[in-house]
């Protein structure tokens, strides 16, 4: 009894409106912005808010259920992160701990039942702490499953999901602006080199955005060999928004290295705004098999040359004509 007085008060926190044709989201539910009630030609895909540091800022989301049954979900606020690997944009789970946005997202309403085909808008707030810094914090308001709906198998395990959608929450807290981009390290790894042929390699960097405004960064990566001739790269290079602080390593295949080379690798970053960054690194390329050879070409035609000298001087001269 007293579970359903409970699911009867959160379900009184929320308007309930009917879903529109289409959203965004998983196909089974949307996570969004609840529309102005003056809304724009644009509609509100993410949340982009301004405040001061001690501001209390009050928002609501939208929860779309598109299926045709109620669906129950768990609401919570939750940081931002990169993801190490390739920079993908990520929300901490509700386990982890939040300690920027996340931890500033207030709400009444935890958990909610929305009916099919219709639409919970919920109220929450956001409390920028006194001592916020400058620039952006980005987290998102997320919508979990109540209960998991799917399985997978880890480590011969069966493992429950719980499957979420979040709308994205970019909160800039005034002060400066400073942007900024670093590529802080930058590896080229050459592959075996026991053959006087072509090879390739293993190229790693790492870009970083230093400043405190997210980004979203394009790199060019050019590689070249001795006398300037072109190495082919391909692999990873930065396709998602960078929050300030935050680091990804892309993984890159080189191919075309002479067995004798001088490799100069260079990676440069941009983002709107003139935000720039670049790295450039030499590697020496070294293939002892190939040295041994060149060493026995030059061996070979150095015998050649002392042996047809050699062969000049014995030659026998000519008798000298009498007088």
């Amino acid at each position: 009894m007293r579970k359903i007085a409970a699911v009867l008060v959160i379900a009184a926190m929320v308007l309930l409106t009917p879903a529109p044709a289409a959203a965004t989201g998983n196909g089974e539910w949307a996570v969004t912005p609840t529309p102005a009630k003056n809304p724009g030609p644009t509609p509100r895909l993410y949340f982009f808010l301004d405040a001061s540091a001690g501001e209390r800022v009050k928002e609501s989301v939208r929860v779309t259920n598109l299926t045709a049954k109620p669906r129950s979900f768990v609401i919570y606020g939750a940081d931002a992160y990169n993801t190490v690997r390739n920079g993908g944009f990520a929300i901490r789970t509700r386990t982890d701990q939040q300690t920027d946005l996340g931890s500033w997202v207030k709400s009444q309403v935890t958990a909610v039942e929305v009916p099919a085909r219709t639409s919970a808008d919920i109220p929450f707030t956001i409390d920028v702490p006194a001592n916020a810094t400058p620039g952006d914090h980005v987290g998102g308001i997320v919508a979990m499953e109540a209960s998991a709906s799917t399985t997978a198998q880890a480590d011969g395990a069966t493992v429950n999901i719980q499957r979420a959608v979040a709308a994205r929450v970019y909160l800039r807290v005034a002060g400066a602006v400073v942007p900024g981009l670093g590529v802080p390290e930058l590896d080229l790894n050459v592959g075996p080199l026991l053959l006087p042929t072509l090879t390739g390699g293993d190229l790693e960097y790492t870009v970083a955005n230093v400043g405190n405004v997210h980004l979203v960064p394009a790199a060019t990566v050019k590689v070249t060999g001795l006398f300037g001739h072109k190495i082919k790269v391909a692999g990873a290079t930065p396709a998602s928004d960078m929050i300030p602080g935050a680091k990804g390593t892309f993984a890159m295949t080189a191919s075309g290295i002479w067995p004798l080379d001088v490799v100069t690798t260079s990676v440069a970053v941009r983002a709107d705004g003139d935000v720039f960054a670049q790295r450039s690194e030499r590697t020496l390329v070294i293939s002892w098999t190939a040295v041994a050879l060149l060493a026995l070409l030059i061996t070979a035609v150095v015998l050649l040359i002392r042996r047809r000298t050699r062969s000049r001087e014995l030659r026998p001269r000519g008798l000298v004509a009498a007088r």
